[in-house]
Formats: C-alpha cells, structure tokens, sequence
C-alpha cells in the first residue's frame, strides 16, 4: 500500500486504489483529467496512466512526493507545442499539467522585475507587460499556448536571440519542486544578485529532469514602441548570405537577421520570388526605426531582386510566422533539425540545403545570420520512407555538424525513425557530470526518464 493513501478491502484483501484515485485523494478528484483525454498529454507513443492539473505549489509538490514514494515515472507538461522535443521517454507514468498555474504573481515596473507562475503563456505575460511598456524578450513558438516553464525547461528562443540571448539571460530567480517534493528556490527578486550557485541556468535546458518549475522571475527591457521586417529576395543563398552578413556588420545591424531557403521562404513570402529570402527584425522609437530601415533598404537594393517593407500588424505576423515555422500548429515539419554553429559558419549552415533524406527532397534551410545556426526542415510526410535509413541521413547530419564546430539536435521526426537515433547527438565531454547531477537531483530517475541527453 502507498503510503498516506486510504486502502479498500475487498474479499478480505487489501489492494491500492488506481493511480488516478490516488491523485485524487492526494489534491482533489477536480484535479485529476478525464481518462478519455489521456491521448492528448501523449509523448510520441506513450499515453500516460493519468494526468493531473494542480493550480499551486503545494499541490505540485504533494504529487511528487507521492511519485518519490511509489517511484512512478512524472513527464512536466506545459503547452505541448514541444512535446516532440527529447527521446522516447523510458517507461510509463503520469502527466503534471501545469497550467493551471498562470497567474501573475508580482510586477515591479520601476524595479524592472517581475514574478509569474510557470503555467502562464509566453503571450499572456507579453500582453500583461506591455501595458506599462516594458517586455521580457523571449520568444516560444505558438506563444498562445507555450507556457513560460516549458520555454524555460527547453531553453527554446526566438528570432531576435542575437540581440536579446536566450532565456536563461532573463531568468534571475526560479522556485522549483524537487523529485521528492522538496520547494525550493534559486536566485532572487533584484536584478542583481550574485549570491550562490547559478543554479537558474541549471534548470533551463534540462527538460524537466532535475525539478519541476513552478514560478520564475524575470529582469525586464523597454518594449518597443515599433516593429519593422525588411524582406529582400536574392537570386541564391551565397548572395544572400554576402548581404546579410554585410548588413550585420553595419552599426545599424537588426535585432534579428535570417536567411530562407525552399519551402520555407515561399511559406513565409509567398509573393516574393528568389531562391533565398533575407528577412531583417528591427524594433525600436519611430524616429531611430525610420532611419534604420532607410539605410538597411539602401543597403540591400542594389543587390536584391526585391525588397519590402513591412510594418504594423503585417510586421507583427511576419515575426510571428518565422518563430512559429518549426512548431507550425496547421501544418508542422515532418522533420524538424536544429543546428547550433558559430555565426562564422552561415555558409556551412547554408550548405545544408543539398541534403537528401532517401532521396526526398532537400531541406528548407532557416539560418539565424547573427547569433549563428539555424534549422532545417522539411515537410514531406515519410510515410513511405524506411525508418531507419530516414534515420541514418539524420546521424550524418549530426556528423557533418560536429565537424563545422556546432552539433545538431532533431527536435521533431516520425516516431518510428526516433526510436533508432538519439535526437540530441553524440554525447557532450561532460555527459559524466550530467549523469551525477541527476542522480544527485533525482535518484530514482522519475522525471521525464529517458527524454534528455544520453538517455537521461
């Protein structure tokens, strides 16, 4: 019998509840989801057991301690705009629906800080934000339903993270449930704030398998007050490639620079022909915007075939379009590769473009031109493809990233081409020092097990 949970007797025997009714005897039976929705908490194809939604602290920390006590698998969900992201989890177990935490809890605008509770949107903290003209620059795709947890457990940003960083450059404070239950916090509520192990930056990337995050407080920047988009289409991805790199060079360089190739340009300027599509995010007060269009616009005219200028709601769906591309909720990537490089190696990204997967056509190529990098998609269905050769071109890619000096997770593939890769690459130097934190954080390997790097 678990502990703390009532038993029934039946026959003169006694037997545990089922897990759903012990959840709800943990934190009310409100709290615990309809069995018939179960396939929607699915990571690839495992369903789990039960889905429970708590709405504080506490309850969240009730669940995992009742988890520590019978050693059940617990898989932290948010949104779900990611859940493709990470390895076929391990074995079975429970889904912690965080969304019923999403209230702001502090908002210091003078400070500029503010505290929100893990299960709000990225997009319901930007709107609560910019009321007093101030924003955290991170960015999710589907920002209507990423929550700021997920986007903190997948370290996942947007396209101006070459002005902005990422993430965990915002995050100054963080409050966490422990494996076994335990709250505790990291961090603080000022900007600066020196005192311990960084232990914000720990948790942000880790996918949920060192503690759940249930609250996280930000520093915070003036929002601007006017967005731009230059769009300019070349004749091929080297000359877009020359201007691009000559317009972030320049003192006026955007906030967010990429270059588009195949399917994903037309996706993105249908209108607009060329082989490759440079896309230019400025933001900023209408006098400096102005000029800075200007110049970027004369920069690039004498070696575009085309450019355009996009402004208001047009600007805010392009920059919408281009962070959503690799989660699209109407029509996703089959397969989706993201590419980490140094800026130096745009062309080597850009060179990914002649990849084949068993002789489908090449990937879209988006390549971030400031902070380097990008991602390569494609959006032919596989059904017809062989698993595991689909499988093999996704190794050589990852081969052919580590020799540029980057790496290459798959952050989306059919189920069956996952279970033959590890999405997240060969293993880094430090994988030994992972493996001792998550014993140290979670010795009993339940949190999302399997999921993160190396099969953590």
């Amino acid at each position: 019998m678990v502990a703390g949970i009532r038993s029934t007797a039946r026959f003169g025997m006694t037997t545990t509840p089922p897990i759903a009714q012990q959840l709800a005897e943990l934190i009310g039976r409100e709290a615990v989801d309809n069995p018939a929705n179960l396939s929607d908490y699915a990571i690839g194809p495992l369903v789990p057991v039960a889905a429970v939604k708590p709405t504080n602290a506490a309850e969240v920390a009730a669940v995992m301690a009742w988890a520590h006590r019978t050693g059940i698998a617990v898989y932290p969900s948010g949104g779900r705009t990611l859940t493709q992201l990470g390895n076929t989890p391990a074995r079975p177990g429970i889904a912690l629906d965080l969304t019923g935490m999403n209230r702001l809890v502090d908002f210091q605008p003078a400070d500029l800080t503010v505290i929100v509770e893990a299960g709000a949107t990225v997009a319901q903290l930007d709107a609560a934000l910019t009321q007093d003209g101030k924003h955290v620059p991170i960015s999710a795709p589907l920002a209507e339903r990423a929550t700021v947890g997920g986007t903190l457990a997948t370290g996942i940003s947007g396209p101006v993270r070459s002005a902005y960083g990422l993430p965990r450059d915002w995050l100054i404070g963080v409050s966490v449930v422990g494996a076994d239950g335990s709250q505790t916090k990291a961090g603080g509520k000022v900007v600066k704030n020196v005192t311990g192990y960084d232990l914000n930056r720990l948790y942000t990337g880790s996918l949920g398998t060192l503690a759940v995050i249930t609250e996280a407080t930000f520093k915070l920047a003036p929002a601007p007050t006017e967005w731009a988009v230059i769009l300019a289409s070349f004749g091929g991805a080297d000359t877009a490639a020359s201007a691009a790199q000559n317009l972030e060079a320049q003192y006026y360089a955007p906030l967010g620079l990429h270059i588009l190739t195949g399917p994903a340009a037309q996706r993105l300027a249908p209108s607009l022909a060329g082989d490759a599509l440079a896309i230019a995010i400025s933001g900023g007060r209408p006098t400096s915007m102005r000029r800075r269009v200007e110049d970027t616009v004369g920069l690039w005219t004498s070696v575009a075939e085309t450019v355009h200028v996009a402004r208001g709601d047009e600007a805010d769906d392009l920059i919408r379009a281009l962070t959503d591309l690799p989660a699209d909720s109407e029509a996703p990537p089959s397969i989706c590769v993201r590419i980490n490089a140094q800026p130096s190696a745009l062309r080597d990204v850009l060179d990914f473009r002649g990849t084949r997967l068993v002789n489908l056509e090449p990937p879209s190529v988006v390549a971030d031109v400031g902070f380097g990098g990008g991602r390569l998609l494609w959006w032919d269905e596989f059904a017809d493809a062989e698993p595991a050769r689909v499988a093999n071109g996704l190794k050589d890619i990852q081969a052919a990233a580590l020799s540029v000096g980057g790496g290459a997770i798959v952050e989306r593939c059919p189920d069956a081409v996952k279970g033959t890769l590890d999405v997240w690459g060969e293993q880094p130097s430090g994988m030994e020092i992972m493996r001792r934190l998550k014993r140290q954080f979670d010795p009993q390997n339940i949190l999302n097990p399997g999921r993160f790097v190396g099969g953590l």
